[in-house]
């Protein structure tokens, strides 16, 4: 009989081309196993709109946020590309160059993202406060990209939003805890997006320990009463976004003597749904950087 905790670890199958996302991932209810969210993630490699629901003006009746990140570890700073968008009924375009997070409130009409001037390619995830992805039509008629440009502090200036990243602290647990990973790191709490959603997201060069820690400087595990809680370790592997090219031990269950250990080789979302223990988890082997992200709903 399997173990149960065997239900919370969820291996990632990747689709092929879909327009400019050269590998990618749909992780909805029948997925994740809840209904509080559902995830897009995919590789852009090329100029064009990113594929989601429909090609055309839209509106959603959920809350939405969508993320552009860096492909390149060592640097987390430039996307390698340009990034259109039209929010709102009139249409107003925003463009970046540098990882964004996009806040799309429910009912509000947008066009789906334009990438221009690829160099090199990029990360593109959504987070959707629902457990299927769905659009309705809004102004069938409108183009994208061709609506009055953004103004300073103007309409939807603060749904835009900069994803500051910095390097990892080495001495986030304490002087005697110190765990190098050599990575960079994002973290946006909800209350800065106006959603409840917390996101975070860290590159991972060397082996290291994740904590929590207890007062006895040993790890032990944490849950979370109010929110459910997708881990996810993704590869840096451009040609192939399937395997971690590391080892990654991540615990699930209450006591340490009943922890079960997760020994994850290949992209990974481990699902905790709210009141369910996990952590700790230790990058044991990491032969090419990887990614750890952390989404809540809260």
């Amino acid at each position: 009989m399997a173990n149960s905790q065997e239900t919370f670890r969820k291996e990632i199958k990747f689709h092929g081309r879909r327009g400019n996302i050269r590998q990618g991932a749909l992780m909805d209810a029948a997925f994740l196993g809840w209904d509080s969210m559902s995830l897009q993630y995919g590789l852009v490699d090329a100029d064009g709109m990113i594929p989601e629901e429909t090609d055309r003006q839209h509106v959603h009746d959920y809350d939405q946020a969508l993320f552009f990140i860096s492909s390149d570890p060592d640097d987390m700073l430039h996307l390698g590309a340009e990034i259109e968008i039209d929010m709102g009924a009139e249409g107003i375009r925003f463009r970046t160059l540098i990882p964004r997070v996009m806040v799309i409130p429910k009912g509000t009409p947008h066009f789906s993202p334009v990438v221009r001037d690829l160099k090199r390619p990029f990360f593109f995830m959504s987070v959707n406060l629902t457990k299927e992805f769905k659009a309705a039509a809004a102004d069938i008629s409108k183009e994208p990209c061709t609506g009055p440009w953004n103004t300073f502090l103007g309409d939807f200036f603060d749904n835009f939003r900069e994803l500051n990243f910095s390097a990892n602290d080495p001495y986030h647990y304490g002087g005697e805890r110190q765990q190098a990973s050599d990575g960079m790191t994002t973290f946006t709490p909800g209350d800065a997006m106006g959603l409840p959603i917390t996101f975070a997201w860290s590159t991972v060069k060397k082996p290291h320990n994740l904590g929590p820690w207890r007062a006895d400087g040993k790890h032990h595990p944490h849950k979370h009463d109010d929110f459910d809680e997708a881990l996810i370790l993704l590869s840096l592997d451009l040609d192939d976004l399937t395997e971690l090219h590391a080892v990654a031990d991540f615990c699930t269950g209450d006591e340490e003597k009943d922890q079960y250990h997760h020994m994850l080789t290949k992209a990974t979302v481990m699902a905790m749904p709210k009141g369910n223990f996990h952590l700790p988890l230790v990058f044991r082997e990491v032969e090419k950087p990887c990614v750890f992200i952390t989404i809540g709903n809260h």
